[in-house]
């Protein structure tokens, strides 16, 4: 059986301290001072809860890095597909630009074929053909209203093989740059749909992205408390960085609406003092006429009572002289 000794001169620094059961096995390791002729050193226990503390400051380091770059990552998402979005409209704008000026050349030599077949605006055969457009876009919309009953007799009582020359022409360019507006009207949709996008994801980073970058600077901060910038590196420096950029224009965001909310409060206290204001003046007229009538009853009172007393002071000297 076996016996060991447990030495506290680790802990105290006096080497006489020791106290111990020693025993009759052979000879321990002293590579480490861990275990030496059968004594454990408890000087050793310091630096195992030493390695401990470093592991703790480490993972603390990566899970709060991983948090950081979290953050970010879902932050630079959405500013990514945001700077997606506008990069298409771009090139919405530019592809609706090149249609506009291709469908501009049709509608040109579409133009030009009236002063080719010496077509007048007011001849029969122009009629004829506004009748067939117009009874052809509502064929295709459903909507009738813009169609007289005059272009329905018209284009009913056509031989659909008796177009001239002039109107099969224009139609077939009616057909082309029809594609061409519904093209550019697809377009616009689209970017009306990116547009509305953007500011959804903006106004959702307004809502969710602060807090989440408030809680990146807590957790760099303990990164800060618990290392040097050495051991965070280039990488702490640049997300401390891209923090700020988007701090600052969430800052920026709030004051705006801060500063609109105070306009428009202030527009309606103004509005308030106005309404009082005429309120108070609105009463002060009732009330100066309420008086107006009170004191004219009174002066005809007045009035009444003098004529009376005028008649008594007759008739007493009247029979004064009798």
């Amino acid at each position: 059986m076996s016996m060991v000794t447990v030495n506290l001169a680790g802990l105290t620094g006096n080497t006489a301290a020791g106290a111990g059961i020693t025993g009759n096995k052979g000879e321990g390791q002293d590579g480490n001072g861990q275990v030496k002729n059968g004594s454990i050193y408890a000087g050793n226990i310091n630096n195992m809860t030493n390695d401990r503390i470093e592991q703790k400051r480490a993972m603390a380091r990566k899970q709060a890095s991983k948090a950081i770059m979290d953050q970010f990552a879902a932050d630079n998402e959405v500013t990514d597909r945001i700077k997606e979005l506008r990069t298409r409209n771009t090139e919405i704008k530019e592809e609706t630009s090149a249609l506009l000026d291709q469908r501009k050349v049709f509608t040109q030599e579409q133009e030009a074929l009236k002063e080719k077949y010496g077509i007048n605006p007011d001849s029969e055969e122009q009629k004829q053909l506004d009748s067939i457009r117009r009874v052809r876009k509502a064929t295709k919309s459903g909507d009738w209203s813009g169609v007289s009953e005059e272009d329905i007799k018209t284009v009913a009582g056509m031989d659909k093989t008796r177009l001239t020359e002039y109107q099969t022409r224009s139609l077939g360019y009616d057909e082309v740059i029809g594609l061409y507006d519904s093209e550019i009207e697809e377009l616009n949709l689209e970017r009306q749909m990116n547009d509305s996008s953007i500011r959804g994801m903006k106004q959702g980073l307004l809502k969710t992205s602060y807090k989440g970058i408030s809680k990146a600077y807590k957790a760099a901060d303990k990164i800060m408390d618990a290392a040097s910038k050495d051991i965070i590196g280039m990488a702490w420096e640049d997300a401390k960085k891209h923090v700020e950029e988007e701090f600052e224009k969430l800052v920026e965001a709030a004051k705006e609406k801060a500063e609109e909310k105070k306009e428009q409060e202030e527009k309606l206290e103004a509005t308030k003092e106005k309404k009082e204001e005429q309120e108070e003046l609105t009463d002060a007229i009732q009330d100066s006429a309420k008086d107006q009538e009170k004191l004219q009853k009174e002066i005809d009172k007045i009035v009444k009572e003098s004529e009376l007393l005028e008649e008594d002071l007759k008739g007493i000297v009247v029979d004064g002289l009798l």
